[in-house]
């Protein structure tokens, strides 16, 4: 832990009453006090504090253990504690967690990045970003026992995560360097660690900011294979170079030839694919119907990112959280155009694919390896189109069901869809 003063300031109410007052925001001034006031509560309930704050404060204490519905810490910490937040306030356990979470040792996960993240939930997407809040929208939550609850349970969630983690301090790699490069858009390194906690929340943060900033985020392994692929595709002349040379002119007019071009009709695309997967079943003498199809059952949700795990040292593998500066989701594939390969699509057929996922469902592109790839979306697809949509992805990528299980089908995978927020593709 560096050397700090004890006092060192994690929060101010001033800075949010500021946005009150300057932007003119039709809400009560106590509002400033909501997320300080969450946080606090939080850690005297999971005894995280001072003994002096104890001390200070103890007829309150005991009030926010037997009768939290009725204690109100947004009055205490304005009128007892100047509206601020003090690392002092915290024992040695609560210091180092909000030294870590809230003060920021990391630009993820944070606290006051976690209440914009709940906002956002809140009020949707439409309300979030529109001009009705001004970009404060965290203001606005309405100050109950709902909104405790649920930013409990993401602090619960980020204090597992910092009990279970281990980070590596090793620096980046030459080839995380090269990637960086090739990309040419702010980049955020992660090196490998236990608990994926911080990448999830920075891509999370990334999902929020990128639509006012105008970027897609992509979380992306730093691999050997995709960079060849990358170079492959996108600067020929380059490939087998030393020391992860490549020609940034042919790469920006690669991508600069990729968006300018129109995008195919993905559920065309995708009609061809599906007919390839039904003709290859037809020459294998498979029943299409009973063996590949099947009945939808027998499926799990997809609860997490599975490409940058490293199962056998059970950490991540170093991963790379790109801002890629496209305005559609689909264009991303622009900038990392790595399939083209076996059965792995290529950069014309993943866009089309794409976009046409990303306006029937709201899927979005989020992490890539050399023979992976990842969407998220807003909610699970509706129960009744999970078959059509298993049917698609089982073209697009037919190894797709060998994740599952041994022996999954068609149908399997529909019932997994149905329940997932997340799709994951492997291509052998």
């Amino acid at each position: 832990m560096p050397d700090v003063e004890d006092d060192v300031l994690m929060d101010d109410a001033l800075w949010h009453l500021e946005s009150i007052r300057e932007k003119g925001l039709p809400v009560d001034e106590l509002a400033a006090y909501n997320h300080l006031a969450i946080y606090l509560r939080w850690c005297i309930e999971h005894d995280l504090m001072d003994g002096y704050f104890l001390a200070e404060h103890s007829e309150l204490v005991r009030s926010v253990k037997s009768d939290p519905l009725h204690t109100d810490l947004r009055v205490l910490i304005r009128d007892e504690c100047d509206g601020v937040l003090l690392r002092c306030y915290f024992n040695g356990r609560g210091e180092t967690f909000s030294w870590y979470y809230y003060y920021g040792v990391l630009e993820a996960p944070n606290f006051p990045s976690d209440i914009d993240d709940y906002a956002l939930r809140y009020f949707g997407p439409a309300r979030y970003h529109s001009n009705e809040f001004q970009q404060e929208a965290y203001l606005f939550i309405p100050y109950d026992e709902d909104y405790y609850q649920a930013m409990a349970a993401v602090i619960q969630e980020r204090w597992n995560g910092w009990m279970n983690q281990e980070f590596s301090n090793t620096p980046p790699s030459e080839l995380a360097v090269a990637l960086m490069r090739y990309l040419n858009c702010k980049c955020q390194y992660f090196p490998p660690m236990k608990d994926d906690d911080p990448l999830v929340a920075a891509y999370g943060y990334a999902r929020r900011l990128g639509v006012r900033e105008g970027y897609i985020p992509m979380l992306i392994t730093v691999d050997e294979n995709l960079w060849e692929c990358l170079v492959m595709n996108s600067d020929q002349g380059s490939m087998g170079e030393k020391d992860y040379a490549f020609n940034s002119e042919r790469v920006a007019a690669y991508r600069k030839k990729v968006l300018a071009q129109t995008v195919k009709d993905g559920k065309a695309v995708l009609n061809v694919m599906q007919e390839q997967r039904m003709e290859e079943a037809e020459d294998d003498e498979m029943d299409w119907e009973g063996e590949i199809v099947g009945k939808m059952e027998g499926g799990s949700p997809n609860g997490g990112f599975l490409s940058f795990w490293d199962y056998d040292a059970e950490k991540t593998t170093p991963v790379i959280l790109a801002e890629i500066p496209v305005k559609h989701p689909w264009e991303v594939f622009a900038y990392l155009p790595f399939g083209e390969w076996n059965e792995c699509p290529g950069t014309a057929e993943l866009m089309a694919v794409a976009k046409y996922w990303y306006q029937q469902y709201g899927a979005v592109p989020a992490l890539m390896s050399h023979d992976e790839l990842e969407f998220v979306l807003p909610e699970p697809i509706p129960k009744e189109r999970a078959l059509e949509l298993a049917k698609e992805q089982y073209g697009f990528c037919p190894d797709v069901l060998e994740y599952l299980k041994e022996d999954a089908n068609v149908g399997m995978l529909a019932d997994t869809l149905w329940r997932s927020r997340m799709w994951y593709f492997w291509w052998d």
